[in-house]
């Protein structure tokens, strides 16, 4: 029945187009030689292009070139000759009219019962956004450990400094349960610097010593 209604090559040809202008997703049909057959309203849209431009082009001269990529028509070529689809290939590049943008090409081979004609669908996902955010969390991130790097070694040198002025303490008092407690004070200081130090130098090894650490602060050993 859907051979009958559609024998007539401008027929299918339209409601060709017409699927694929439906498609959401950008996207290019490309012949046997990735000249471009067809291209979704989403395509013209996305990269500001016209079909004078765009129609029975190569890929590789559409888009200031951005197509013109070795490893990109190895796939393509693959897809070709051993039937293979190509996911998520990832170019990166400054688009005229759009400016920079980051996108994965998804592509497959439409197979014919006559295997008369091959035809490629090609299409486009704008991750830019995506990518964006990811370089903003990585550097946020990069942030985050210089300033805890920084606190961290401002703990330590408080730290130091109190236990040594703790330790000054106790040599000038003539009391010995003063001092006594002084240099309890002083161990339990040092103590805790200990486990700042373990929690900076190795979070992942911090789990491991946390009954060592926990014995040092609740038992701290006098050091002298």
């Amino acid at each position: 029945m859907f051979r009958q209604q559609f024998s007539d090559a401008d027929d299918a040809c339209a409601l060709a187009q017409a699927i694929v202008d439906t498609v959401r997703q950008p996207m290019l049909v490309l012949d046997h030689e990735l000249r471009v057959i067809a291209a979704s309203r989403s395509y013209y849209q996305l990269f500001s292009a016209k079909p004078g431009d765009t129609l029975g082009k190569p890929l590789c001269d559409l888009c200031d070139r951005a197509w013109d990529i070795p490893a990109l028509q190895t796939s393509l070529g693959d897809i070709l000759s051993k039937h293979m689809a190509m996911n998520d290939f990832e170019v990166e590049h400054d688009f005229p009219g759009i400016g920079r943008r980051s996108m994965l090409l998804n592509a497959s081979k439409v197979f014919y019962e006559t295997g008369a004609h091959t035809t490629l669908l090609l299409s486009f996902e704008d991750i830019t956004a995506r990518r964006n955010l990811a370089r903003r969390n990585d550097e946020l991130l990069r942030e985050k450990d210089i300033l805890l790097a920084e606190f961290q070694h401002r703990v330590g040198n408080s730290l130091a400094i109190i236990a040594s002025i703790i330790s000054l303490k106790a040599r000038s008092v003539d009391s010995v349960e003063a001092r006594r407690h002084l240099d309890d004070a002083r161990d339990r200081v040092i103590s805790f610097a200990a486990v700042q130090q373990s929690l900076h130098t190795s979070a992942a090894g911090a789990s491991s010593n946390w009954d060592r650490i926990f014995q040092n602060c609740v038992r701290p050993s006098r050091i002298r």
